[in-house]
């Protein structure tokens, strides 16, 4: 099986020969010649200038068997591109220029625009599609609820308690945010697609914060009205992975937002999911934190993750992978531990 041909056959539910491998952020700060590219260029522009984003998304594809690339770009480009005006300091995380604090605000976004202006996340698909020989392509995107809250909040939060409070006091103008953000949403994953990616994940990196009931009124219909948008392939829907970090308590209500595959965050544990959702793809779910103790520690979780794995379907519909993205303290060690065990797996 090529790298490719495995990652669709775990979306078809086909057999495996071994789970396909890809690492959440596995292009970033723990890896050398990634240092030594933002040495020299800031983010947004790896982000918009597509040779350095395939630089760095190739590094880790040299380095380690990993079966599938993922685009180098941010989730805060639609709202970037919307125009919300949004930079990256140094360290101190994004911080939105034009917060949404009123109605007023979402009338002067420019959804006509948008496409125009998120062209170079499509171009860099098309560029990484060329260097990546037999390897899936994955493209990306930002939940409408974790953008709100960062246009809501103006900058990064613990809690986002300004999104929250939108939520409640004016769930009209949060919808109506939110629906912004899913058309341009699905605008980019749709021209992605086009482009050769061969599936698409959605971060929903802070809907961990809402209890079920709240999210499954407020931010299902919105990954439900992405994923409508999106083009059939041969006959069978777009593939889409859905994250939520934190989001251990909303997975019964997930499979309601019409995503093919779930990536489960760290704390859920892989059998729970499974019975809940029993035709979907499942992705994950290592603790960052483990490799972070070493190359044994990464080996052990992830031969406990197999065997989960393979008690679960025949070992189908399931993608090797962290339960969050690469933290910058992590030893290229660890990370081979890792893959080395995916690989070898007797499946």
């Amino acid at each position: 099986m090529t790298s490719r041909d495995r990652f669709l056959a775990a979306f078809a539910g086909e057999p495996l020969d071994r789970p396909p491998l890809w690492l959440m952020r596995q292009a970033g700060r723990y890896l050398p010649d990634y240092r030594a590219v933002r040495a020299q260029h800031g983010f947004w522009e790896v982000c918009k200038t597509p040779a350095l984003a395939t630089r760095v998304a190739l590094e880790p594809l040299a380095l380690f068997p990993l079966d599938a690339a993922i685009v180098f770009s941010d989730i805060l480009t639609i709202p970037d591109a919307l125009g919300l005006d949004v930079t990256f300091g140094t360290g101190d995380g994004p911080r939105v220029g034009r917060p949404l604090k009123g109605p007023a605000d979402v009338e002067q976004w420019d959804l006509a625009g948008a496409p125009a202006k998120l062209a170079f996340a499509v171009d860099a698909v098309a560029h990484l599609r060329g260097a990546i020989g037999e390897r899936a392509l994955l493209g990306f995107c930002g939940s409408p609820w974790t953008l709100l809250c960062y246009a809501a909040e103006g900058q990064g939060s613990d809690d986002f308690r300004a999104a929250r409070t939108l939520l409640l006091t004016d769930p009209a103008l949060a919808r109506r945010a939110m629906e912004a953000f899913a058309d341009a949403a699905a605008g980019l994953l749709r021209a992605q697609l086009a482009a050769g990616a061969d599936a698409v994940q959605i971060f929903d990196t802070w809907g961990g914060l809402l209890p079920r009931e709240l999210y499954r009124a407020h931010v299902v219909p919105m990954i439900r009205r992405i994923v409508e948008q999106l083009p059939a392939v041969g006959g069978a829907p777009a593939r889409t992975i859905l994250f939520v970090r934190g989001g251990h308590h909303l997975v019964p209500v997930l499979g309601e937002t019409g995503v093919q595959g779930l990536s489960l965050d760290w704390r859920t544990p892989w059998r729970e999911a499974r019975a809940l959702h029993p035709r979907l793809v499942l992705q994950g779910n290592i603790d960052p934190i483990t490799l972070l103790a070493g190359p044994d520690a990464s080996a052990a979780e992830t031969r406990a993750l197999l065997a989960a794995m393979r008690t679960d379907d025949g070992g189908r519909r399931c993608i090797a992978n962290l339960g969050h993205g690469i933290l910058p303290p992590t030893t290229v060690d660890a990370v081979s531990a890792l893959c080395r065990v995916v690989t070898e797996a007797a499946w």
